[in-house]
């Protein structure tokens, strides 16, 4: 599994991403009124909260299968890991713009410096597993 992944360095950076999709996956399903809470949203948004949840399950799924299943590891996957780039990247934008009050100022739901850290580590991270596997995620 190591070899899969260039190194220990870059397997623990794929098991941490998994592990943060793991707990947003977690909340959106099962613990959806946290998160309409958190960001201002009626009882009704819980069902686009639980329908954008069924993205995350099923990217979180094809993580795991690419991390602990599939015998060839990430050779091949660069659709996946490209894809958890941008959207780290596109989230990171969105975040910094609605953080620093630039876009949807009055919608009255917030984001803190935790966001924004996460954001970044999974920008930083994905880019850095894009970078560190293209050897094996264009082949």
């Amino acid at each position: 599994m190591i070899e899969n992944f260039n190194g220990i360095f870059y397997l623990i950076l794929n098991i941490l991403i998994l592990l943060i999709f793991s707990v947003y996956t977690f909340r959106i399903l099962f613990a959806p009124a946290g998160i309409a809470k958190e960001f201002n949203v009626d009882k009704s948004g819980i069902f686009v909260i639980r329908y954008l949840g069924c993205f995350a399950l099923a990217t979180l799924l094809v993580g795991l299968w690419i991390t602990f299943i599939r015998s060839e590891g990430p050779v091949g996957t660069w659709p996946y890991y490209n894809l958890i780039f941008l959207v780290a990247f596109f989230n990171l934008i969105y975040d910094l713009f609605f953080y620093f009050k630039i876009i949807d100022r009055d919608i009255g739901a917030k984001n803190s410096v935790v966001d924004l850290l996460v954001s970044a580590f999974l920008t930083i991270s994905s880019g850095l597993l894009v970078l560190g596997l293209s050897d094996k995620l264009y082949l």
